[in-house]
């Protein structure tokens, strides 16, 4: 073999590996994947952040522009910065419009490609074709990525992981003629990868594990002589990976700095640093127990309140560290140690121990460590299974039972993300004490008027998790809705007093406002909805509200104040309008009749300001405040 096509791995697949064609196997995995997922072009939009990141996104629903292009590269909005992911959001709002299925189809379209580089990705580093194959195989049909693939929202998972594997290719290519030019190529697509989320932050730490296997460049340290040599290659080899780890630096920074401004690192109060070690061990043996049972999955695992059972983390810290020691023992069996390092270095940014976010754990987090689980089970089967005349048809026979139920789960658990009600209905199922599907299922029936069932959901949420704030400001809501001010008003302050972040805020701040101008508790109601504009300064509606109350109070000068900017802020026919009556009130005819005029150019139908429009053209106003 040439230097070019030759695999990185110092042996090679038997003979009869290479006989079949590898664009053959990947039309086949392409295929297989595409099946699986079919039940995906009937799914919608869900409840659950696609109308932050889509359906009530400004930027994105305005599709591809330069000044978006430029938004994106600034937002920090969804606790994250991601760029390209925002731009590729933009670009299927650009093509499909509002029509989920070809958002859905575009993720399903990453997910294949990713199938497919994985399978030529570990072929051309190990020779072995079938193996390949079956690792890349079990990455496309395992349940547990569905969530990454159904869910609109977790394109940047997507996105990202496709920049990992170029990175890795790129990084082979670097390893077989080290130069300066290929390596920045491997800081390029390693740096478009952080820019679609910064999961992919542990990839110079995973290209030290490859160099170990399949790249082969340090030696089995296996004696002390083979340890020296081990220790004095492995140095250049870190210091290799400096520069990566600059550009790890730099989005660490960055991702805190976004996070922290949208309040979703939870506190060492909310969230003690031994429940989150005690959860994050936890989670290491649940995700391995799920690679191989993938079943009873759901949109969102509760974090317990408190540290687990004692037994839990000292169960789950004895079985990691027994592994750990199996595969130190069997060096010789360098995937042992790499496969397994992977998956534990892998979710160390998302296992916990920086609590982002409410969850125990997410289907989402093992798009790629469990390709380390994939690569062990599948190079043990391979090698320590039985030799005998029929060993490769049972084989083949074990794998594909295993991919047939692995893509029958993934086809049934795809359906339910059709819609919210489907989605939380089952998470409600798996997890039945969810506080978050409580909320969310509530949120669904909510959008669909039937007040009574989501008041019930919302009510059940905050029983579970009395601090969770935005169940408390849905409540309200709810009870608004149902008539009872009083309640309303109360579950509205405990969410000013539980919100985590500064919309959640503003929005608890601005219904309470609201609802004081209702009771006509006007100086209340401003004092409120003063710290709704503190919160989120450029909150349109809280200002046509603020403006409102101190127009009842009498303030005329200060509520055309609120007016003005409010409508300065949206095209918004009711803030003009009132707008006018505070000109009016001040005596100022023209001003007046200028913004009735405007107000019926944005809303025509608004009979308000035809009135007095009418009035002011015929010389009948009184210049009398009247509220109404």
């Amino acid at each position: 073999m040439t230097p070019s096509t030759a695999p990185l791995l110092t042996d090679s697949a038997p003979p009869h590996e290479q006989k079949t064609s590898p664009w053959l196997i990947a039309a086949a995995l392409a295929a297989l994947t595409i099946v699986a997922y079919w039940p995906t072009f009937s799914n919608g939009f869900v409840n659950y952040d696609d109308d932050g990141y889509v359906t009530q996104n400004h930027a994105v629903q305005q599709g591809l522009s330069v000044q978006n292009f430029a938004w994106a590269f600034r937002a920090t909005v969804m606790a994250n910065w991601h760029p390209l992911a925002w731009i590729s959001h933009m670009a299927d709002v650009q093509f499909f419009g509002s029509h989920a299925a070809g958002h859905h189809a575009t993720s399903l379209f990453l997910h294949v490609v990713n199938v497919v580089l994985l399978f030529f990705l570990i072929r051309a580093a190990t020779g072995f074709p079938w193996r390949s194959a079956l690792i890349s195989a079990l990455f496309a049909v395992h349940p547990f990525n569905v969530e990454c693939v159904a869910w609109i929202s977790e394109r940047k998972t997507l996105l990202c992981t496709l920049f990992l594997f170029l990175s890795l290719f790129a990084y082979g290519w670097y390893v077989r003629k080290p130069g300066v030019r290929r390596y920045l190529l491997v800081a390029l697509l390693f740096a478009l990868g952080l820019a679609s989320k910064p999961m992919i932050i542990t990839l110079p730490f995973a290209l030290l594990l490859l160099d170990f296997w399949p790249l082969n460049r340090l030696p089995v340290p296996c004696d002390p002589e083979s340890r020296k040599v081990f220790l004095a290659n492995l140095w250049p080899l870190i210091l290799e990976k400096l520069p990566l780890v600059i550009l790890c630096a730099a989005s660490a920074y960055i991702t805190v700095f976004a996070q922290g401004h949208s309040y979703a690192v939870a506190s060492v109060v909310d969230m003690p640093l031994r429940a989150r070690v005690s959860n994050a061990l936890w989670s290491y043996l649940v995700y391995l127990g799920k690679s191989i049972w993938p079943v009873h999955l759901a949109v969102f695992y509760p974090h317990p309140e408190g540290s687990l059972p004692l037994w839990k983390p000292v169960l789950a810290t004895a079985s990691l560290l027994a592994f750990t020691g199996y595969c130190l023992r069997r060096l010789q069996d360098r995937y042992l140690i790499t496969g397994w390092l992977w998956f534990i270095g892998s979710l160390v940014p998302v296992i916990g121990f920086v609590q982002v976010g409410r969850q125990a754990m997410a289907d989402r987090y093992a798009y790629t460590p469990f390709l380390g689980i994939f690569v062990i089970v599948v190079w043990l089967l391979a090698e320590r299974f039985p030799q005998g005349p029929q060993r490769s048809q049972v084989l083949a026979v074990l794998a594909g039972a295993f991919l047939v139920f692995f893509a029958g789960l993934t086809w049934r658990q795809t359906t339910y993300w059709k819609d919210g009600f489907s989605l939380f209905g089952h998470a409600l199922k798996v997890v039945p004490v969810n506080y978050m599907a409580e909320n969310n299922l509530g949120s669904a029936y909510a959008d669909i008027g039937d007040t009574e069932t989501a008041y019930q959901h919302f009510l059940r949420a905050t029983q579970e998790r009395p601090r969770y704030g935005l169940a408390r400001y849905n409540l309200g809501n709810m009870l608004r809705r149902l008539n009872r001010p009083t309640e309303a008003a109360a579950e509205y302050q405990i969410a000013v007093q539980y919100a985590q972040d500064p919309a959640q805020l503003a929005n608890a701040f601005h219904n309470l406002g609201v609802l004081l101008i209702e009771e006509n508790k006007l100086a209340d109601a401003r004092a409120a909805l003063t710290e709704a504009l503190n919160a989120q300064p450029n909150k349109q509606n809280s200002y046509v509200a603020r403006g409102l109350a101190e127009f009842r109070l009498g303030d005329y000068s200060a509520a055309e104040a609120d007016f003005a900017t409010g409508a300065s802020l949206a095209a918004d026919g009711p803030a003009v309008y009132w707008l006018g009556r505070c000109r009016e009130a001040r005596g100022n005819i023209n001003g007046a009749i200028e913004a009735y005029r405007h107000a019926l150019l944005l809303q025509p139908e608004l009979q308000e300001a035809k009135e007095h429009l009418d009035a002011a053209l015929s010389g009948g106003l009184s210049f009398i405040a009247k509220p109404n």
